[in-house]
Order: C-alpha cells, then sequence, then structure tokens
C-alpha cells in the first residue's frame, strides 16, 4: 500500500503563545529555550491519513501536536492494522524511540488534517540535559504511556468482545471528545479503524454495534455514533484502574 505523506506547509505557530506548549514537557523550558525551539522547528499540516512518521523510519525528532489528532498503529502479522492509542492537541509524540535510538516501530497517521511541529532531535536532547525538570517531566509522560500499553495488551489478551468494543467506544470519547448534545462521538474514524482498536475483524465490530443499539445503548446514522447510556457502557466495558 502506498503511504501518503505530507506535502503541505503553513505559517509555523507562535510557541510563545501556543496553548499546546502549557499541557507538555516544554512547559519547564525558560524562554530562551522556547525562542530556540521556535527557531528551530518545523511545522506541517497532515492531511488525514498522511504518515507522520512509519514503522522502520529513523527519527529526527519529538512531534508536538499543536492542533487535530494522530493515531500510534502496528501492522499486524497478519497484515491488519492494530491501533495502540491516539494523541491529540498539546500532546507529544515519538519520546521513546527517540531516546532508545532505535528505528519505530509503529507509525503514525493523522486522522484528520493536523498541524505538527517536529523539534529536531538535537534540540530536544540539549534541553533535557540542561533541564532536569524536563527531563523528569519527559519520564513521567513515558512511565504513563508504558502502563497504558500494557494495560491495553491485558485487556486484548482477556476481554471478550463486547468490553472490548465497550471499551473502544470510551477510548473514541476519550481521544475525540462528544458534540454539544454530549451524545455524539466528535470522531472521524471509520468502522475499519474501530476494529484496528478492538482488535478483530470490522464484521465483528459492526455485529456487536447492532446489539448495542437495539439494547438501546447507542444510536446510529451512518458513521455517526452516540452514546445514549454512558452508564452502562462504562459497566459493559469492565473498565478496572
Amino acid at each position: 500500500m502506498r503511504r501518503r505523506v505530507c506535502m503541505h506547509t503553513f505559517k509555523q505557530p507562535e510557541c510563545n503563545s501556543c496553548g499546546s506548549r502549557v499541557s507538555t514537557c516544554l512547559i519547564e523550558l525558560s524562554t530562551n529555550q522556547v525562542e530556540e525551539i521556535a527557531q528551530q522547528k518545523h511545522s506541517q499540516l497532515f492531511t488525514r491519513n498522511s504518515y507522520v512518521f512509519a514503522e522502520g523510519q529513523y527519527p529526527r525528532g519529538i512531534y508536538c501536536i499543536h492542533k487535530g489528532h494522530v493515531k500510534i498503529s502496528k501492522m499486524g502479522a497478519d497484515g491488519r492494522e492494530h491501533i495502540i492509542s491516539f494523541a491529540g492537541t498539546g500532546n507529544i509524540v515519538g519520546y521513546g524511540t527517540l531516546l532508545a535510538a532505535e528505528k519505530y516501530n509503529v507509525s503514525c497517521v493523522a486522522v484528520q488534517d493536523s498541524s505538527i511541529c517536529l523539534i529536531p532531535s538535537e534540540i530536544f536532547f540539549r534541553n533535557v540535559r540542561e533541564n532536569p525538570a524536563m527531563a523528569l517531566h519527559v519520564m513521567h509522560d513515558i512511565s504513563l504511556e508504558l502502563r497504558a500499553t500494557n494495560q491495553r495488551i491485558v485487556e486484548l489478551t482477556h476481554k471478550p468482545i463486547r468490553e472490548r468494543v465497550a471499551e473502544a467506544l470510551l477510548i473514541i470519547k476519550e481521544a475525540f471528545g462528544l458534540d454539544a448534545d454530549g451524545m455524539t462521538l466528535r470522531s472521524p474514524l471509520t468502522r475499519e479503524e474501530i476494529a484496528s482498536i478492538v482488535g478483530t475483524a470490522p464484521e465483528s465490530v459492526i455485529r456487536t454495534l447492532s446489539e448495542f443499539k437495539s439494547e438501546n445503548l447507542i444510536a446510529t446514522n451512518g458513521r455517526t455514533i452516540q452514546l445514549v447510556n454512558m452508564r452502562a457502557l462504562v459497566h459493559i466495558a469492565n473498565i478496572r484502574d
């Protein structure tokens, strides 16, 4: 399959006034360090399904999502995509592989048009070395990512399909939010992508969503999904802390 890559450039976001900065490790930087990043970063607009980075590539830095959403996914031995997580406005992706000095073992793909800034590796490493608070922040973020990944592995191994589909809907809600009605998922995902979260075939997801609809847990209109009975979905998902 041919990969779509971003060919769009645009005016770079201003780091000093960027709301995304306050929710990442970049909040630990001094004014001078922020100015250096502003001068050295590269900003691009990634259209839906464009690769930010792909499995097998070497990292060039870390990616700060100024606006939009991406999925972190991996191709399985069966040739199917498995979505591991999502990242959105204010998140940074690419820490772990850069610190490990390895090739990416996952891909990062835009699920909607997204403006993303690449902070070159040499700038990132210099700031980590010079700023202990930033280093601790990065370690904390990586620990949370590892915990979430381990939890997902356990759930995919042991949970039945109904629990996994219910949890996938809650994951989508957390990642993309709801419309003003408080029920409609603000999500660009296809049924195939939902199946990639669940770890099953699209047909199984469609069948389970139909069951949820008949039980008045959700409502659907084309690709749109409304979470009608949130409490019941949380119960079915059987989420443990």
